[in-house]
C-alpha cells in the first residue's frame, strides 16, 4: 500500500512541476552567487578577421597575404550569465589594416569583438594564443586574362552549335603579384539540358593556372563578377538548288531537261529564317538565248544570316531542249519605236538573219519572210545621238508557238532634228 502511494506521487504532474521549479531556483542562485563573477571559459577556433582590406586595396593598392593563422584560442573571465551563453563563433579576433601605407611584413595584435548586447567592460581577457598575427602586405598589380568556357548541355540533332560567346571575353584582375602570376585564364561552364535554340546564362567563373588547377580568388578584385555565356544554335536544313527558266523562242520549262550539280546544299541559321527557305535559286536562264542546249556555272549565293554548311560555292547547270525544230530566215522588215520627240532614228542594218524555233515543224514551213518583223525599242536612249547597237524583239504574225532564238541586234543612228 505504501509503495502504491509513492508511485502515485512520482506519476503526479504537480510533483514534477515542483521539482522543476526547485532546479531552476538552484541554477539561478548559483549563477547570481558572488562566485559567478569569477567564471572562466576558454574559446577555441575564434576566427581572425582583417578589417579594412577593401579600403587598403582601393586607396593604397595594397593587399594582405600569408596570414599565419586563421583562428586563435582565448580564455575569458567574467559573469557566468554572460560567458555561459557565448560560443567561439560569436567572437572575432579583429585587426584593422585600412591605415597601412606601405608593403611590409607585419606582426600585429588583435582586438576581440563580441556580439551586440555584450558589454566588453564586463569581460577580462585571461590569455590569448597566439597573442599576435603575422601577415604580409604586398603591392597590388593588375592582370588581364581571357575568359574561356564550355557548354555542358546537349545539342539537338537537327541543329549545329557555333562557337560559344562570353561577355566580357577578358577580365582585369587586381591583387597581389604572386597570386596573379599563377592565373592563366578564367573558366566558366553553363547549361545542362538539350537545346534546339540559342541559350544564354549568367554564371560565375573560376581562375585556372597553367596546369589546370584552380586558383583561389581570395583578396582579388575583378572588372566583372558575372559572365554572360551564350551558346549560339543554328538550325540546319538541306535545300535544292534551282534555276528560273524564262519562256521564249517557242518553248517553256516543260520542254526542258535541267541538270544541276550538286542538286542540294545544306544551310544553317536562325530557325525563323531557315524555315522560310525551301530552295536556293542560282539564277535566270532565258530559253530564247540558245537553240538546243545551255551550260553554265553559277555561283551559289545565300542570304545574310544563313550559313553554307557544305562550303559549296558554285553549281554546274545544263539545260537541254527536246523535241523542237529550227529554221533560219532573212528579213529586212526592221523598224524602231519609242524614239524621243525631236530626234530621228535611222536603221543602218538593211537585213538580218533570224533563227525561229517551234515544237511543230509545219509551223515553221508556213512562215514567209514577210511574216517576220524586227523592232528596236529606243526608249532607254533618251537624247543620245550617234550610232548605237540596239537589242530587238522579233514578232511572227499569224503563227502561234514560234519564237526567235538568240540575241537579235541592229545598228541604228540617232540624230537630233
Amino acid at each position: 500500500m505504501k509503495q502504491k502511494r509513492i508511485s502515485k506521487v512520482y506519476n503526479s504532474k504537480i510533483f514534477w512541476i515542483i521539482i522543476s521549479l526547485l532546479c531552476s531556483f538552484a541554477m539561478w542562485a548559483y549563477i547570481t552567487s558572488p562566485n559567478a563573477e569569477d567564471y572562466q571559459k576558454t574559446f577555441k577556433g575564434v576566427q581572425v578577421e582583417l578589417a579594412g582590406q577593401e579600403k587598403l586595396m582601393s586607396s593604397q593598392s595594397l593587399s594582405i597575404t600569408e596570414v599565419d593563422t586563421q583562428s586563435v584560442t582565448v580564455t575569458l573571465r567574467g559573469n557566468r550569465s554572460i560567458l555561459a551563453r557565448l560560443v567561439a563563433s560569436d567572437i572575432k579576433a579583429v585587426i584593422d589594416v585600412s591605415n597601412i601605407k606601405q608593403p611590409n611584413d607585419m606582426t600585429w595584435a588583435y582586438e576581440l569583438q563580441y556580439p551586440e548586447g555584450v558589454d566588453s567592460s564586463e569581460i577580462t581577457i585571461v590569455s590569448k594564443s597566439p597573442e599576435t598575427i603575422n601577415f604580409t602586405v604586398v603591392k597590388n598589380a593588375t592582370k588581364t586574362v581571357s575568359v574561356k568556357g564550355s557548354f555542358e548541355g546537349e545539342i539537338d540533332d537537327a541543329c549545329v552549335a557555333e562557337e560559344i560567346v562570353l561577355e566580357p571575353s577578358t577580365l582585369d584582375i587586381t591583387g597581389p603579384e604572386d597570386i596573379l602570376a599563377d592565373v592563366d585564364y578564367a573558366w566558366v561552364t553553363f547549361g545542362k539540358d538539350k537545346i534546339d535554340a540559342s541559350y544564354t546564362e549568367d554564371v560565375g567563373f573560376k581562375l585556372i593556372d597553367k596546369n589546370g588547377n584552380e586558383v583561389s580568388t581570395t583578396g582579388l578584385e575583378f572588372s566583372a563578377d558575372i559572365i554572360t555565356a551564350t551558346q549560339p544554335i543554328l538550325k540546319t536544313k538541306e535545300v535544292p538548288l534551282t534555276v528560273k527558266l524564262i519562256a521564249g523562242g517557242g518553248v517553256d520549262e516543260d520542254d526542258c531537261t535541267v541538270t544541276i550539280n550538286p542538286k542540294t546544299i545544306e544551310i544553317a541559321g536562325d530557325s525563323r529564317i531557315i524555315d522560310k527557305i525551301n530552295s536556293i535559286e542560282l539564277g535566270t536562264i532565258d530559253l530564247a538565248s540558245f537553240q538546243t542546249s545551255y551550260s553554265h556555272t553559277f555561283p551559289v549565293t545565300i542570304d545574310d544570316g544563313v550559313q553554307n554548311i557544305n562550303g559549296i560555292v558554285e553549281a554546274d547547270v545544263t539545260v537541254e531542249i527536246k523535241g523542237t525544230h529550227t529554221k533560219t530566215f532573212t528579213t529586212d522588215n526592221i523598224s524602231c519605236k519609242n524614239v524621243t520627240n525631236g530626234y530621228t532614228a535611222t536603221i543602218d542594218t538593211k537585213s538580218i538573219e533570224i533563227c525561229l524555233r517551234s515544237k511543230d515543224a509545219s509551223s515553221l514551213n508556213r512562215i514567209d519572210a514577210d511574216d517576220i518583223s524586227v523592232v528596236a525599242d529606243l526608249s532607254d536612249y533618251g537624247t543620245t545621238t550617234g550610232q548605237i547597237i540596239a537589242t530587238c524583239t522579233v514578232y511572227v504574225s499569224g503563227i502561234d508557238g514560234v519564237g526567235a532564238v538568240g540575241d537579235v541586234r541592229v545598228s541604228v543612228t540617232i540624230s537630233k532634228d
